[in-house]
């Protein structure tokens, strides 16, 4: 019983994470793609946009373990 509610737990965590990074990935992508921002900041958003995208990929891969594991 302790193990699938530390899963249900970490599914919940992870979904509330992959949707806050969603909304910041909708705002960043279109500063980014407009360029027309100080060179510096510029370079922190971009940096910013692929660390989110890795994260995402980061997430998809923990929750199709995730989904091994219940089944």
């Amino acid at each position: 019983m302790r193990a699938s509610l530390t899963l249900n737990t970490a599914r919940k965590d992870l979904e509330a994470e992959r949707r806050r990074n969603s909304l910041e990935l909708l705002g960043l992508r279109p500063l980014v793609n407009d360029g027309s921002c100080h060179p510096k900041l510029q370079q922190r958003l971009e940096d910013r946009l692929a660390d989110l995208e890795a994260r995402q990929r980061e997430l998809e891969r923990i929750r199709a373990l995730l989904r091994c594991t219940s089944q």
